[in-house]
């Protein structure tokens, strides 16, 4: 009897035999640069690339600078295999899709062009036009359009440190100077003061002077590099720091389906038409106001529209857009009043400070057709969570409009401290809470317990532990960095905790009805073990009688102190016949 054959010895390529348009689709859910290496594996490859239907590319980041013993940077010496440009791995993606084996070979239409790119400046705008265009001449009847220039975070966190170091210096500045200079509680920290396009003059029709690094350039032509550098003063910025202009044509393209733009300037046409326009997500357009309620009014058969950190908007109105599935609104701050036909909305998601007892406005009210929320409240322009009463009580009545939802996703610095005011939620089967539990966190299993007793049928407990920076990680003094520290002492730092007689009394805490009838799977994710985050396990383990599942997904540390919390865990639960995964 022959001996078996091992697989991949002898064996025929039978992936290699599929057709060009099955292995096209398989290679569209890579990266395109990975979708290009299949290239190299055999002649049968070469031009399977020309049947890929997503070009999918995202800038690497640059590798991070060695740092010498005495902190500084080390000098790099050239290296003469650098990288290739980004844009030309761009061009290179989108022009590969032109090598058919045949001239008369049938081109597969372009589905979805997707580009990130973290240094885009001013003298890339007309290749990101000939991208776009490309796409125009190879699209689909539904195409995807996703050009992320500049990559920013939606919102940026508060630095303890330099916040108290420049609060002391700037009240230092105060005293010796004998005045006083309050902040408002307005100011936003991240949003930028953008010109809708027009030059603002003063009355006497001079331009107002500029402070040093601010562009002023608004024109859309782009210029050569040679006149940059004879047009720029030694104080003008870099034609790095310029964001990219939408070409017009893109507001008429019929066959545009989803269009997500980060980093780029809107400036629409009159007349915009997109009849198939269905997704929709703004990211740090600078456009006014108008311009971007202009565009989004003129999409009737929008159903995905997300606005992130779109700072001139400080009023919204939906009316228009009667198909609308889902909304999200991530760190808008200035905005303050929403108008939507909630006919058919089923998912929602906002994140920001806590909303006014006005920011949302529905023609008829409620939401009949919710089945998914998420808050999240920013604490990046509040250096102090919400918990005032007014606060909470504003917080409630916001959430009062979604008790039919059936998941719920709460999200706070601290776990569960904003969402005490509740109202009853008769229908929701799911939640999840993110948060911080600290080891001195008593309250942590107080605001549970409240926020469980408003979900009377809770199927589905799911709680994120949130992790802050490990003392290792933050500054000294203001000067030093995590940098300085020996590397061993980086490797061993963890977030994992134990200590059998570091025990929390939670006596007093009442027990939620649904975790003794309806409860049947509690999640427990980056679980590390500190003397608040078991006592809340425990509480929640012990009064679970009909728990069916229990996930817990362990943070990174010592494989000592895993096991020990492994351990007591299992003996927390008190139903013998439920399920325990542990990660």
């Amino acid at each position: 009897m022959d001996p078996p054959q091992i697989a991949g010895r002898g064996s025929d390529d039978r992936l290699s035999k599929l057709r060009d348009g099955v292995l096209g689709h398989i290679l569209s859910f890579l990266d395109a640069k990975e979708a290009g290496r299949a290239a190299a594996l055999s002649s049968r490859w070469r031009h399977v690339f020309a049947s890929v239907h997503t070009v999918s590319l995202e800038q690497p980041e640059e590798p991070v600078p060695d740092y010498d013993y005495d902190g500084g940077y080390r000098l790099r010496r050239y290296d003469p295999n650098q990288p290739t440009p980004f844009t030309v791995v761009v061009n290179k993606a989108l022009f590969a899709r032109f090598r058919r084996p045949a001239i008369a070979a049938p081109s597969v239409p372009l589905r979805a062009l997707r580009v990130t790119m973290d240094d885009y400046g001013r003298g890339d705008a007309s290749t990101v036009n000939e991208w776009v265009a490309c796409a125009f001449s190879l699209a689909a009847p539904e195409l995807e359009i996703q050009l992320d220039l500049g990559q920013v975070p939606v919102c940026k966190r508060p630095d303890p440190f330099r916040a108290a170091a420049a609060t002391a210096n700037s009240e230092c500045d105060d005293h010796s100077a004998g005045k006083q200079s309050p902040v408002p509680k307005d100011v936003d920290i991240d949003d930028k003061d953008v010109a809708s396009g027009d030059d603002e003059r003063d009355p006497a029709g001079e331009q107002p002077p500029v402070p040093k690094g601010v562009d002023t350039d608004d024109e859309e032509d782009v210029a050569s590099s040679d006149d940059e550098k004879d047009s720029r003063s030694p104080n003008s910025p870099s034609p790095r720091d310029s964001q990219y202009t939408v070409v017009r044509q893109l507001f008429s393209f019929a066959a545009l389906r989803s269009l997500r733009l980060g980093n780029c300037r809107l400036c629409p046409p009159v007349t915009i038409s997109l009849p198939a326009l269905e997704a929709l997500s703004l990211t740090h357009v600078p456009d006014a106001e108008e311009h971007v309620q202009k565009l989004i009014s003129a999409c009737t058969s929008l159903k995905d529209l997300t606005l992130e950190a779109c700072g001139t908007v400080t009023t919204l109105s939906l009316l228009d857009n009667t198909s609308l599935h889902r909304l999200v609104l991530r760190c808008c701050h200035k905005l303050a009043n929403v108008t939507i036909n909630a006919m058919e909305l089923h998912t929602f998601e906002y994140r920001g400070a806590v909303p006014g007892n006005s920011f949302l406005t529905v023609p008829g009210g409620g939401f009949p057709s919710i089945t998914s929320c998420k808050i999240a409240i920013c604490t990046v322009c509040l250096l102090e969570e919400a918990t005032s009463e007014e606060q909470l009580a504003m917080l409630g009545s916001f959430l009062q409009p979604f008790t039919s939802t059936k998941h719920l996703h709460l999200c706070a610095a601290r776990m569960g401290s904003c969402f005490v005011a509740l109202d009853l939620f008769q229908a929701l089967r799911h939640l999840q809470l993110n948060g911080r539990v600290t080891n001195s966190d008593v309250a942590a299993a107080a605001a549970t317990s409240t926020i469980l007793q408003r979900a009377t049928n809770l199927e589905t407990l799911t709680l994120f532990f949130e992790t802050g920076p490990h003392e290792l990680e933050t500054r000294v003094s203001g000067l030093r960095y995590c940098s300085n520290r020996r590397k061993g002492e980086l490797l061993d730092a963890h977030h994992l905790h134990y200590s059998k007689y570091d025990t929390l009394d939670l006596a007093g805490v009442p027990i939620p009805r649904c975790l003794g009838s309806s409860v049947r799977r509690i999640n427990l994710l980056h679980y590390q073990g500190g003397r608040a985050q078991r006592a809340l396990a425990r509480y929640l383990l012990r009064n679970a009688l009909v728990l069916d599942k229990l996930y817990c997904e362990l943070e990174e540390g010592p494989l000592w102190i895993q096991e020990e919390l492994v351990r007591e865990m299992e003996g927390w639960v008190v139903n013998e016949s439920a399920s325990t995964v542990f990660h």
